[in-house]
């Protein structure tokens, strides 16, 4: 009976890839890790009466390597996360941090301030404030009948 390493991963094609390195390899290179790949970081979405509030995980990344747009009601998150080069001739057995440029996008409701948006960067989270505007309530008052 031959065992087999199970790594579990996120990504569907990615786990075929692994599978297939696995089989023909001897289990510790993985080419595929070894370019620059895109990525998607994690993102949690939250609402509050007030506001909708989006936080990334960007770990490892400055504030510079990261980008906020807003364009015709879709917020945008990119940014570009480097590869560490050291040059100190150690060899890699595995590599599973993913790098490379990544972009984000959220189609934001109407009803959102879109000119008071917020963003915070601090310890790898970003986190967007997007606040709510107030409904607009039918006004409503007695007539008086003569």
């Amino acid at each position: 009976m031959t065992l087999v390493k199970w790594t579990p991963k996120r990504n569907y094609l990615t786990n075929v890839d692994h599978m297939l390195d696995e089989f023909f390899n001897d289990g510790w290179n993985f080419p595929l890790l070894n370019r620059s790949t895109n990525w998607l970081p994690s993102v949690d979405i939250k609402e509050t009466d007030d506001a909708y509030t989006i936080t990334a995980d960007l770990p490892g990344m400055k504030k510079k390597d990261v980008k906020v747009t807003l364009n015709d009601g879709v917020l945008e998150i990119t940014g570009e996360r480097t590869v560490e080069n050291k040059e100190d001739n150690s060899t890699y057995h595995r590599r599973e941090r993913s790098y490379g440029s990544f972009c984000r996008s959220f189609n934001l409701p109407e009803t959102v301030l879109e000119d008071k948006i917020t963003a915070s960067f601090k310890d790898g989270i970003l986190s967007v404030e997007v606040p709510k505007a107030e409904e607009v309530k039918p006004k409503s008052h007695e007539i008086k009948i003569s």
